[in-house]
This record gives structure tokens, C-alpha cells and sequence, in this order.
């Protein structure tokens, strides 16, 4: 409420006294209980107002859509004739059906929402969200808006409750990205056996030092006359760490091919996904950090039930630029890595460096495979490494709509 209209209210109020006037007088008690019906309405006009975003799922893939339900509740006795929500919405994601405004801020628009509450009023509107790039994208601040019944005083504050939508990157079938169906990481031998499965027995043996009681076969033990140990098969599943190089230059300076990143990103998800049907358990590494946080992209190889939800979403945070070379995320990860683990190495630049750390790995028994993107090509492996290039080249130019053609696999 402006102060002039307090000092027209006391005006009249002096004037009535003096002039003996009661219409003045009427008119300045009037003007009063209209003012203070005005301050006290815009004191407590956002009072008891709530505002939640409720998503069908805060988790999609590339391309998937969900539902948002805006609801706007006035939990008071004081009805709201007029109340505007400013909601920030990413530009990444796309409201189906609905129509945002421009924001202030670079990559952002705003769902602004404007209507009437009664009290003790709620109301909800209904919106379908389509993702359309990978990330972690907030939904977030909010603003409200409120006048008092005449239109006088308007109030206005910010409400915390910024929310994130994270988006998996897209995955594909292997061979999508040109690797074959059957053994696409080679068959690497290792001389020592990487793990012993107890389901499949492959028959027995003299008893040694050392052995586990537990294996001891003792129907074959009556048979021979001496102790006799059990023999399993290695597992099939060999563990699995992937090292991915988000940089598509070898210098930061030359910046970002962000359709080879994206596909360097989305092989690293196919490949992750792909080794977890087989059973084996799977690892990320990566040259970059992940956002928020800031936190560097290290999950070992594991077989939890969530290890490839961590994975992906590791994969939806990562920035864009890597602050390491690959190779030097290697070489710190490798003395770490279980033995017998095939290592896949995606990355659209290769030197000298990153050739000498694959031949390293090679050299502790580690099965090595280098997947090579856009103008990244090795014309000679290192021996024993298994070699892949995921070309976009498309009648000689580049064509980035290879990933929008590619059909999802989950």
C-alpha cells in the first residue's frame, strides 16, 4: 500500500474534524478499512500457497516422455483472485502441449501459470514432458505472484524446491555401432584361471595344499583311494571396465565435437548394457566429472543391481569437457583392475601415449579392445588389442542424424 494513501486517509480524517464534515469523516473511515483490508490481504495473500511438480518418472532415456502434474494449492480461508507462477523449465526438455516463454537465463524458459484460488483451493494442470538430450536438467526456482482483492499491493517471493530430471544417453545393439553379435571383446586367455564357477563342475583332481575343504569330492575320494578336489570351468563372465575420453580434440583449446561426443557417450552405454545382459560384471571410468557434485567418474567393476543404473547415470551427468587424458585415467585404474578384465577403451583421439598404456594393460593380462570414433583411426593396432572405428561418414560428409536413426535397445 502506497503511503500517499495514508496521507489522503489522514487528510480527510483533519478536514472532517475541522470542517465538522461527517461525510468527510465517513469517507476517510472508508478509505481506512479499504487500506488496511489492502495491507493485511498482500501481508498474508501468499501465506498457506503451495506449489509441486509431480513427474511420472525423474529418470528417462533420450527421447522418452513422461507426465508432469503442476499443483497449486491455497490452504487458508483468504481466497487469491489473482496469482501468477513463474516455473523455470530447461530448454532440453520439451513440453508437449503446452507453451513456455523466453527467461533471462541463458538455457532456460518459463511455464508461467496464471489463475484464481478460492479457499482452501486446489488445483492441478496436467503436462507430457518429452526428453530430447541427455543430462541432468533442473527444474527450478519458482516465483509467485499475489495481489490483495483490490489490485493495490503486490507481493511476490521465491520458493525453493528446484528438482532434477536426469536422461540416459541412448542405447543401441553393438552391432549398430559396427561391433559383432557374438564376441565382440575377442576371446582372451589368461594363464591363470579369472574365476571359478561352483555350478559348473569340469571334473577332479589330486588334492593339493591350499585347496578348499569345501571342494573336496568325496564320492571320487572312495573311488581313488585318495583325496580328491573338484575342478570348476572359469566363468564366462569376465569383468568388464570401460574407459571412456569425453574430449573429441587432443587439445581443450580446439573445443567439442558434441555429436561425436554424444556418440563416443552412447557407445559407452551400448557396450555397458550389452556386458551386463552377459552377466559380467561392468565398470566406468572417465576423463571428465559429473554434475553437481563434481566428483570424478570412477565405478569399479561390479555386479550389484544397480550397477548399471549407476553407470548411466554417470554417463547422463558427465560433462563435457575432460580434465585428464585418458590415458592417464589408465594408467591410475590399473594397477586396481581385477585381474583377467577386458578394458574397452572409446575415444576420438589416439597418440602415442594412449597406444603405450593399451600395450601396458596387454602386458598385465588384461584383454584390450580400442573403439575409435569420427576421424580417430589407428591403420595398425597394437598386437593382442581388438580394434573397432564407429564411423558417421556419410557419402563423405558428416551426417549427424546417425543417432536420431539408431532404435533404442532397452
Amino acid at each position: 500500500m502506497r503511503s500517499h494513501w495514508w496521507w489522503l486517509v489522514g487528510f480527510l480524517f483533519l478536514a472532517s474534524i475541522v470542517l465538522h464534515q461527517n461525510v468527510l469523516f465517513l469517507m476517510s473511515l472508508l478509505l481506512a478499512l479499504v487500506g488496511g483490508t489492502s495491507f493485511l490481504w498482500a501481508r498474508y495473500c501468499l501465506v498457506g500457497v503451495s506449489y509441486q511438480r509431480r513427474f511420472g518418472s525423474l529418470y528417462l532415456f533420450q527421447g522418452e516422455e513422461t507426465t508432469l502434474d503442476i499443483e497449486i494449492t491455497n490452504a487458508k480461508p483468504l481466497p487469491l483472485p489473482w496469482l501468477r507462477a513463474e516455473d523455470e523449465f530447461p530448454d532440453q526438455v520439451t513440453v508437449i502441449h503446452g507453451a513456455l516463454t523466453p527467461s533471462s537465463r541463458a538455457g532456460r524458459r518459463e511455464m508461467v501459470t496464471m489463475l484464481s484460488l478460492r479457499w482452501y483451493e486446489r488445483v492441478t494442470r496436467h503436462y507430457r514432458l518429452r526428453a530430447v538430450k541427455r543430462g541432468a536438467w533442473s527444474f527450478g526456482p519458482l516465483s509467485i505472484s499475489a495481489e490483495d482483492i483490490f489490485g493495490f499491493t503486490l507481493k511476490s517471493t521465491t520458493m525453493p524446491g528446484v528438482q532434477t530430471l536426469v536422461v540416459y544417453p541412448k542405447i543401441v545393439p553393438v552391432t549398430a555401432l559396427g561391433l559383432p553379435a557374438q564376441h565382440p571383446f575377442g576371446d582372451f586367455r589368461t594363464p591363470l584361471r579369472v574365476i571359478e564357477d561352483p555350478i559348473r563342475l569340469m571334473g577332479t583332481r589330486d588334492y593339493a595344499p591350499g585347496d578348499n575343504f569345501r571342494h573336496i569330492h568325496w564320492k571320487a575320494t572312495a573311488r581313488q583311494g585318495t583325496l580328491q578336489t573338484k575342478v570348476f570351468e572359469p566363468s564366462a563372465s569376465r569383468p568388464l571396465a570401460i574407459f571412456l575420453n569425453v574430449n573429441t580434440f587432443e587439445h581443450v583449446w580446439e573445443g567439442i565435437d558434441s555429436q561425436v561426443q554424444e556418440m563416443a557417450i552412447t557407445a559407452a552405454a551400448s557396450i555397458a548394457r550389452f556386458g551386463w545382459d552377459q552377466g559380467s560384471p561392468i565398470g566406468l571410468y572417465a576423463n571428465s566429472i559429473v554434475f553437481p557434485g563434481g566428483d570424478r567418474i570412477r565405478i569399479p567393476p561390479g555386479t550389484h543391481s544397480d550397477q548399471l543404473i549407476w553407470v548411466l547415470e554417470a554417463l547422463a551427468k558427465v560433462v563435457e569437457y575432460g580434465r585428464w587424458p585418458v590415458e592417464a585415467v589408465m594408467q591410475v585404474e590399473a594397477g586396481a583392475l581385477p585381474y583377467g578384465t577386458t578394458a574397452v577403451v572409446i575415444t576420438a583421439v589416439v597418440n602415442d601415449a594412449l597406444l603405450r598404456t593399451l600395450m601396458d594393460l596387454r602386458r598385465r593380462e588384461h584383454g584390450v579392445v580400442l573403439v575409435t570414433l569420427g576421424k580417430a583411426q589407428v591403420e595398425a593396432p597394437p598386437p593382442g588389442v581388438v580394434y573397432y572405428h564407429i564411423d558417421r561418414q556419410s557419402g563423405g560428409q558428416e551426417d549427424g542424424r546417425e543417432l536420431e536413426a539408431l532404435q533404442l535397445a532397452w
